[in-house]
């Protein structure tokens, strides 16, 4: 390390960065095409009835509700000789690797048999794909603590992240030919298995590694339920929470209803056009990366974060009248300039809450902070799925083999109605977020002097 160099400012190659990065495309890969097919898998191929996919997306919350803070809980009190983080990834890669593969592998013809495998699908997903992103996501304010560092190192991932999105739409479209034909799910989960476990292993390699200074920090961390109440009284967390659950609800109507409406509004058969209309989505995002970073460091975060929405929102407007794949081309791409920025700034904003919490505390508590959000993550899954299955009861779309094709509002009202909802709302959190640029300046300026203090002490 250059001495010259700021103590706390600990320095990280090149390798180590983009090794760092692709756990956010192995996790976005994964996860994109698991919430973006499991839906249209169940309800059109498998048959399985729209109640009996709401009731196992509602009591999969329940599980969440525990599952989630809980993970966080315990790597924020885990001492080993990998570190806090590392072992909760390394135990739960090979099982939702297996998971990915076995899903789409339901009992078929039977009600009760379909809803109870996708229940059982969902829980042991969840539990293991939390392992992952859980502590990958908070290593990453821990690793990377400065203004400039950390908007390098997310435009890193976000970039990965965006390929992993894009390449979540493309991939599937070579195998699920169509939507009622279960062997091409199969298909196209073995292969993601594979790309992902390649990932993993690259980031396992050369990316998961943790900060001496934080070493001790698990001795000071919360009981599970003190945390849970010490985290919801955190005003900032609780609006980025609200932020974030609002920013995935939007995605995840878009990610389960897209594929349909490119069939019956655009009259697309193929699922790989609906695959390059998604994926153009995220290509723009990732040019615009570049633009938001910028702007990042220029206005702060909160200031770049309320201009994306704003530049979605207007963007998707057209989706209410369109009716030409070509023309929803245009306007995706149009969309993708303003997803961009909302996809940069709403994993990135979390950490000035975490660093503001450490000044308080003297302790980083990533761990149950990420635990909440992700939970309310998949909370904004639930009810994305619930808007979805009562759109679709009310406007007689309730059983696949009944739905009338040229009732297709419902359809246009959940591309855009509801997503427009929720980034209203999103703005209105924004507007009492507490962490203006020059407040997110001071905040820097004390954590370097702590985090120097810290090292002091362990070494």
């Amino acid at each position: 390390m250059n001495q010259n160099k700021d103590k706390s400012t600990q320095e990280f190659g090149t390798l180590q960065k983009w090794s760092f990065g692709s756990i956010s495309f192995g996790l976005f890969f994964i996860n994109s095409a698991f919430n973006t097919w499991v839906f249209s898998f169940y309800y059109v191929a498998v048959g399985l009835d729209i109640p009996y996919i709401i009731l196992a997306y509602v009591l999969w919350t329940f599980w969440n509700a525990i599952n989630d803070p809980l993970i966080g809980y315990l790597s924020d009190r885990t001492h080993s000789r990998w570190g806090r983080r590392k072992p909760y990834i390394m135990i739960g890669l090979i099982p939702v690797l297996i998971i990915e593969i076995i899903l789409w592998l339901p009992p078929v013809g039977n009600q009760m048999l379909g809803f109870i495998y996708l229940l059982i699908m969902l829980i042991c997903y969840d539990t293991f794909y939390t392992m992952l992103a859980l502590p990958s996501d908070s290593l990453f304010p821990e690793l990377y603590t400065t203004v400039e560092e950390r908007a390098q190192v997310n435009t890193i991932r976000q970039v990965l992240s965006t390929v992993g999105l894009i390449l979540a739409f493309l991939v599937p479209g070579f195998f699920i030919v169509e939507l009622n034909v279960m062997s091409g799910y199969l298909t196209n989960g073995i292969v993601t298995s594979i790309i992902v476990g390649l990932t993993m292993l690259i980031f396992l390699k050369w990316g998961a590694v943790e900060r001496v200074e934080f070493k001790e920090d698990y001795k000071q961390a919360f009981s599970f339920f003190g945390g849970l109440k010490y985290a919801l009284k955190n005003k900032g967390f609780v609006l980025y929470t609200l932020m974030f659950f609002l920013y995935e609800y939007v995605l995840l109507v878009l990610a389960t209803t897209v594929p349909l409406y490119s069939l019956h509004v655009l009259g697309q058969e193929s699922t790989f056009l609906t695959s390059i209309m998604l994926g153009l989505l995220f290509i723009v995002g990732i040019v615009t990366v570049i633009i938001w970073r910028k702007l990042d460091v220029k206005l702060g975060s909160k200031k770049g974060y309320f201009i994306s929405i704003i530049a979605y929102f207007v963007a998707s407007i057209p989706l209410l009248f369109i009716e030409l794949y070509e023309i929803a081309l245009i306007v995706v791409s149009l969309m993708g300039f303003g997803f961009g920025g909302m996809l940069y700034f709403i994993y990135l904003i979390i950490a000035d809450v975490i660093d503001e919490d450490e000044l308080k505390t003297g302790v980083r508590h990533e761990g149950i902070f990420f635990g909440i959000t992700n939970f309310f993550m998949r909370l904004s899954m639930v009810l994305s799925i619930l808007t979805v299955g009562l759109v679709f009861t009310a406007t007689g779309w309730g059983d696949y083999e009944l739905i009338d094709p040229s009732n297709i509002f419902g359809l246009r009202l959940l591309v855009f109605l509801f997503p427009a909802i929720a980034l209203g709302l999103n703005l209105i959190c924004l507007k009492f977020y507490p962490f203006s640029k020059s407040k997110v300046d001071d905040i820097k300026q004390q954590i370097t002097e702590l985090h120097n203090q810290k090292k002091e002490k362990v070494t």
